[in-house]
């Protein structure tokens, strides 16, 4: 495989091949310039792709979405400061289920970089009858008690009813105010519980998206018209961790049996790509040097396990900054043996 040139692809009048849809385009599509890593995780400018612009969205928010909002990588985007494309930043919700009075409640604890507020996620409404009337306890957050409260006043008023307090007074707009100033105030339980629900397939699909785009950059069409990017993409949009057919590939959490390899090259507030020359070549992530994986760019042999040289190219964007740098694995491992500590520790 060769190299593609990239600035031939944005320069260039004629069609365009997008590596996501696996389709050359004719020249009218609308393009976009696809970030390999996603910005909202700290990618680069300096390493993207050009892609259709549809292909790109979709993807966006079906797989490089999920990924991102996984607490334990929104976690690491939100101590680093990482903001979004559209320049926000990044926030973090510590939220959970807790309790009041007994009964369970969601809460909300939303953290960014200027602030942090604790609330009840969603107000509790519990309605019952009474006398051919109907009684309702709200609790919650005071301002979404207050709205609900409004819009349950101008609701009546336009019925021409009214709602009546328990004291007998009749609600009015100008007394919600007050009323929410003087209701009981009750203390949440501190201890909650936040539930980690973590879905195999999402990982599995944002790698393999990064794979595509990144063999693209690297080899050019080649590399993304051949049978190895087609299973790359079915499993892009698999249904089930059972539709997905990547022989030799290890994605992160099931990394295990390559952590060595990637050890080698993995560094903490760091995303590093690598791909070492060989038959086939092999795609190395680390992503903030805790998400990884193991991709091979090309079929594997049909005898005997693949045959990696020890060349290949390495590319480093270093963070908050989302500085690039790009050397050869020798050069790598050289810089790494310069920087090891002594004692002969790696």
């Amino acid at each position: 495989m060769s190299r593609s040139n990239l600035s031939d692809t944005v320069t260039g009048t004629g069609n365009i091949y997008c590596a996501y849809c696996g389709v050359l385009h004719d020249p009218g599509i609308e393009t976009s310039l696809e970030h390999v890593i996603p910005f909202a995780l700290g990618g680069s400018d300096k390493l993207t792709v050009v892609t259709c612009k549809r292909g790109n969205n979709d993807l966006g928010s079906a797989v490089d979405a999920p990924f991102i909002d996984f607490f334990p990588v929104s976690t690491r985007r939100f101590f680093l400061g990482l903001e979004s494309t559209s320049g926000n930043e990044p926030s973090v919700d510590l939220g959970g289920k807790g309790w009041i009075a007994g009964r369970e409640v969601r809460i909300s604890h939303l953290i960014t970089g200027e602030s942090h507020e604790a609330k009840i996620a969603k107000p509790t409404i519990v309605k019952k009858q009474a006398d051919g009337s109907e009684e309702w306890q709200i609790s919650g957050d005071p301002r979404m008690v207050a709205e609900i409260l409004q819009g349950k006043l101008r609701k009546q008023t336009m019925l021409e009813k009214t709602i009546t307090l328990k004291s007998g007074e009749t609600l009015t707009l100008e007394g919600i105010e007050q009323l929410i100033a003087e209701a009981t105030v009750e203390t949440i339980d501190p201890s909650v519980v936040k539930t980690l629900q973590f879905d195999y397939l999402v990982s599995i699909r944002f790698f393999c998206k990064l794979a595509l785009a990144m063999g693209h950059l690297h080899f050019g069409r080649t590399f993304s018209s051949s049978t190895y990017a087609e299973r790359l993409r079915r499993a892009m949009r698999a249904k089930s961790v059972g539709d997905v057919d990547l022989p030799g590939a290890a994605i992160w959490p099931e990394t295990t049996t390559v952590k060595p390899l990637l050890q080698q090259f993995a560094k903490r507030n760091e995303h590093t790509l690598v791909i070492l020359d060989g038959t086939p070549p092999i795609l190395l992530v680390s992503l903030f040097g805790e998400f990884d994986a193991v991709l091979p760019t090309d079929e594997l042999p049909s005898v005997g396990p693949p045959a990696v040289t020890g060349t290949g190219t390495v590319w480093r964007v270093e963070l908050p900054s989302r500085r690039l740098t790009t050397c050869s694995v020798v050069e790598y491992i050289s810089m790494l043996r310069q920087t090891a500590p002594s004692g002969g520790e790696k």
